[in-house]
């Protein structure tokens, strides 16, 4: 009940005990009651004041002041008139020591404890204080099949583990790997080797219009090399290209980690989050259930209108509500936990450490300035956008590359068979060659003994059999060609100078972008930490209020009201603080990863970090 409509009972009942005490004789008992309609509203009509038909002989409560003595005060008056507002008569124990044991409940059974300006313990919920919203599921796990317990280190450990976007990156930079290894093959020569066999059978005609009948299998195997010399460059700089591009890769997976850490440590802090705005959800519903039963106790005694019991009912309904978006809250955030451990989702996650404390994870002392030194020099998105960018120069020089000629070393080993007689090495420098076997010559060839087609010399003995000859060959060869007299390699040109344009321009948004979240992580900290001791007075001065008002219960000069209230307002500086502290803790993790130095270490540590680490060489 509010301060006023205390005061607006207070003048009422006086004055109806004032027109009493002047209209009848002495008033007898010190419990008024106002008349009610059937609906339970109070009424207005005849009759606003039971009298009892035999008054008994007592001192009048409104007698003459007896000479000498002072007149009573109005407030002794309404004291001794009105009744107390506790809702329950001395006669109702039983309801008395219920709404006690509720009072006492509310209390002292706070969901967070406030130990110090930087701690807050949450208890762990009872389940018969959630709402059940199934009859087969646990109120606290819904739609899980069992728990476990986590801790911020675990998760992170985890995650690195498990996380899918870390094992796609992971892949993503193997194939990178491999490309790269793909261009510096291009120093190596080339091998060729092949190999046919034909079944010739038919008529040549040759140019001098002889018609020379061929029905001979011929065999043929080649076996060489090819060495580019020089290829305009093309060789050198696409295995710069892939390189930068491998290293871009490498960046990459490790941004994408950093990312992931980020994540993890956000999910998990938010479940914090969650668990202690369940406790207080789970304090507001008890307090509005208790303030429904002081209502209700103070309207069957007269004392209050049914509104007041509407408005209590209405209040207790809307808290369970709240209660029941956040069971349903926290579970969602378990489930989003478990998708980015890439774990169980059906296996609700429970905090471990039910102390939410402050935690500095770097050191005061270092001003924006020097973040962003660490930053330029940490972030791995800076990395591989400067990757990217030397990439893009190094493909402006690959297309420039196509405008030059190649050289080439060629060797070639060619192996031929086919059915001939064997002719000797050395011999007669001239022989007819006889293509047909009615002995039909074609000019003289020199030298030709070594011909699949020639004829047996004179001095050749021995029938015709099959028989294989190796012919070898080296040289150097110049190639050049130009598609569309060049255009086509000017454009390709121009093309890659404005994807290496577009990449500069990548990296100084990034630069940007990474400038912002520094400052805004700064920033964030900043004032979470002020807010830590701005909740802190509030809680302190909250926790007062609940002291006195309980001490006022005790002496009798306070209400049931009164406590609950006082409670309340505990609990909401409480949630206060809570948020002022896990604000903090997200604070000092979007600066660690803004810095680039997020670790399960670093998000983990005791004291803050002070310097960069030094990199560790691979």
């Amino acid at each position: 009940m509010s301060a006023t409509q205390n005061r607006y009972l207070t003048i009422k009942l006086t004055c109806l005990l004032l027109i009493a005490g002047y209209t009848w004789s002495p008033v007898h008992g010190k419990n008024i009651r106002l008349a009610q309609n059937s609906d339970g509203s109070a009424g207005s009509g005849a009759a606003p004041v039971k009298v009892p038909a035999k008054l008994p002989d007592v001192v009048p409560a409104m007698s003459p002041v007896p000479a000498g003595e002072k007149a009573p005060g109005m407030s002794t008056v309404v004291e001794g008139e009105m009744p107390r507002l506790r809702g329950i008569s001395n006669e109702n124990e039983s309801r008395r020591a219920t709404i006690d044991d509720l009072s006492r409940e509310v209390s002292n059974s706070t969901g967070s404890i406030f130990v110090d300006g930087e701690n807050v313990l949450v208890k762990p919920p009872l389940l018969k204080s959630l709402i059940t919203l199934t009859q087969t599921s646990n109120p606290y796990q819904l739609d899980a099949a069992s728990s476990q317990e986590i801790s911020l280190r675990g998760v992170l450990q985890q995650s690195l583990m498990q996380n899918l976007p870390i094992k796609i990156s992971q892949a993503e930079a193997q194939k990178e790997k491999w490309v790269y290894y793909g261009a510096l093959s291009g120093f190596l020569p080339s091998l060729t080797n092949t190999l046919s066999f034909q079944g010739i059978k038919g008529n040549y005609v040759s140019p001098a219009g002889l018609a020379i009948p061929i029905a001979n299998p011929f065999f043929s195997t080649a076996a060489g090399f090819n060495q580019y010399l020089f290829k305009g460059g093309g060789i050198l700089y696409t295995a710069l290209q892939d390189k930068h591009n491998y290293k871009a890769a490498r960046a990459h997976l490790k941004g994408t980690v950093n990312d992931i850490l980020l994540d993890t440590a956000d999910d998990y802090y938010n479940l914090v989050r969650s668990d202690v705005l369940l406790q207080i959800r789970i304090k507001a519903v008890e307090v509005s259930r208790a303030l429904l039963m002081v209502n209700q106790d103070l309207f069957d005694n007269g004392v209050n209108t049914q509104l007041d019991v509407l408005q209590a009912k209405y209040q207790l309904s809307a808290d369970r509500q709240h209660l029941i978006k956040q069971q349903v809250e926290r579970r969602k955030h378990a489930v989003k936990l478990a998708t980015v451990l890439n774990a169980d989702t059906g296996v609700d996650y429970s905090v471990g450490a039910r102390m939410v404390s402050k935690h500095r994870l770097v050191d005061a002392n270092l001003k924006p300035g020097d973040l962003l030194k660490i930053a330029i020099e940490r972030r791995p998105e800076l990395k591989k956008y400067d990757e990217l960018r030397m990439a893009a120069k190094d493909a402006v020089k690959v297309a420039r590359s196509a405008l030059l000629p190649a050289v080439a070393v060629t060797g070639n080993v060619i192996g031929t068979g086919s059915r001939a007689v064997d002719s000797p090495r050395s011999g007669a420098s001239n022989q007819q060659t006889t293509l047909s076997s009615n002995g039909l010559s074609v000019g003289a060839v020199s030298s030709s003994a070594g011909l699949p087609l020639a004829a047996p010399s004179s001095n050749s003995t021995g029938s015709p059999h099959y028989t294989t000859r190796s012919l070898f060959t080296i040289g150097v060869g110049v190639n050049w060609n130009l598609g569309g007299l060049g255009m086509q390699e000017v454009a390709q040109v121009r093309a890659s100078q404005y994807v290496a344009r577009q990449a500069q321009l990548e990296f100084q948004r990034e630069l940007e972008r990474i400038t912002k979240q520094v400052r805004d992580a700064y920033l964030s900290s900043m004032s979470a930490e002020n807010l830590i001791i701005e909740t802190t007075d509030a809680v302190k001065y909250a926790q007062e209020g609940l002291r006195l008002a309980e001490l006022r219960f005790q002496e009798g000069v306070g209400t049931y009201l009164d406590v609950i209230n006082a409670q309340h307002d505990y609990t909401n500086s409480l949630i206060d603080k809570a948020n002022a502290l896990i604000d903090f803790n997200l604070a000092q993790v979007h600066l660690v990863h803004a810095i680039g130095l997020p670790t399960v270490d670093s998000l983990t540590a005791a004291k803050p970090l002070k310097d960069a680490p030094p990199r560790t060489r691979k």
